[in-house]
């Protein structure tokens, strides 16, 4: 059963969020991490038919609800990726507008590895933006270190925006790193 705050954030809040940070109609978008699709969902929504996502997790189980979501909504244009390997996406070079990398960079190791990746596929003119919601406690680092890490492997640090955004199915203020390539 999906609450009404999760309801409301995936039709209204949800869009509005990601319209704000720079998601656009026709983009190919990469959700890394993407959970059950709190930011799948509003970002199928607003590139439209003719724009894709890139649903990648390595969680069946939130790939499965994902997918009976989509079903439910009769979405077409999000592509479930079932992450085997974090270091490799199934994605050609240069094939994707924008990354959503929220609250999985903790989750990762090697991480330059994956940053590495996420900047393969990721298109000259493409933007990556990161949650970093862990980075003190589970990584250990300073915002500035994850920002050097990220800056390490080929993206430019454009802004930090405090935003409301979905956490663990619960509406939250934090920070949202914006990059582009270099």
């Amino acid at each position: 059963m999906i609450s009404n705050e999760i309801n409301k954030w995936i039709e209204h809040d949800g869009i509005q969020f990601l319209k704000d940070i720079g998601i656009r109609k026709d983009q190919f978008v990469l959700d890394f991490g993407c959970g059950h699709g709190n930011y799948t969902i509003p970002a199928s929504l607003i590139v439209g038919e003719k724009g894709r996502i890139y649903a990648v997790d390595k969680n069946q189980e939130s790939l499965n609800k994902l997918i009976n979501k989509t079903k439910e909504k009769e979405l077409n244009n999000i592509e479930i990726i079932k992450l085997v390997d974090q270091l490799k996406l199934p994605l050609p070079k240069e094939s994707v507008d924008a990354i959503l990398l929220f609250d999985v960079l903790h989750l990762v190791e090697p991480r330059k590895c994956l940053l590495s990746e996420l900047n393969r596929i990721l298109k000259p003119t493409g933007l990556l933006f990161v949650y970093p919601k862990h980075h003190q406690t589970d990584m250990k680092m300073s915002l500035e270190e994850v920002i050097k890490e990220i800056q390490y492997v080929g993206f430019r640090f454009n802004v930090k925006n405090f935003k409301k955004l979905m956490h663990n199915n619960k509406l939250e203020k934090g920070i949202i790193l914006n990059f582009n390539k270099v």
